[in-house]
């Protein structure tokens, strides 16, 4: 062989090794950026599985306020409802005591059977003072508070005592 068929030997084995390291290079630097593509990747799946877990726990925390106002809703209305009877419950013992108070009174007579279309059952009639005379001032208990016509009612022309509410 001669010279120059060695040199082109040596030639074609050197451009052989040089491409074979390209092409090694070429295709460690590819796994490298994939490598770093995949991390990228990673870590933004972390990202999206932490927000992810994020809106769970808000929903979850949502769904046990609702919750919460629900029961407090319930104890309100309940107490609400507790309330109303015992309004109720006092406005009854306040109608009994002023129905006790009407039988005791001299000054009431009682309400007739069949009472005039708008007036109530339950309010005493005073019977008419058949002649004026001079009252002799008694003194109310230092307990009680003073009576005003808001207290005692209106006796009307009619002789029919009425609340002032009414």
């Amino acid at each position: 062989m001669s010279a120059a068929g060695w040199i082109a030997i040596i030639i074609a084995v050197v451009a052989i090794i040089v491409i074979v390291l390209i092409i090694t290079m070429s295709g460690r630097r590819r796994r490298e950026a994939d490598r770093a593509k995949a991390v990228e990747i990673r870590q933004k799946a972390e990202a999206d599985a932490l927000g992810a877990r994020e809106h769970e726990a808000k929903a979850a925390r949502a769904e046990a306020d609702a919750k919460q106002a629900e029961v407090d809703a319930e104890r309100l209305r309940r107490e609400a409802a507790d309330r109303q009877n015992e309004a109720q419950d006092a406005q009854a013992r306040a109608a009994e005591q002023a129905r006790r108070a009407d039988e005791i009174d001299p000054d009431v007579k009682a309400a007739p059977a069949a009472a005039p279309a708008g007036a109530h059952a339950a309010e005493p009639t005073v019977a008419p003072a058949a002649a004026p005379t001079t009252a002799v001032p008694t003194t109310a208990p230092a307990t009680a508070a003073p009576e005003t016509e808001a207290t005692r009612g209106v006796v009307g022309p009619d002789g029919v005592r009425r609340d002032p509410g009414v």
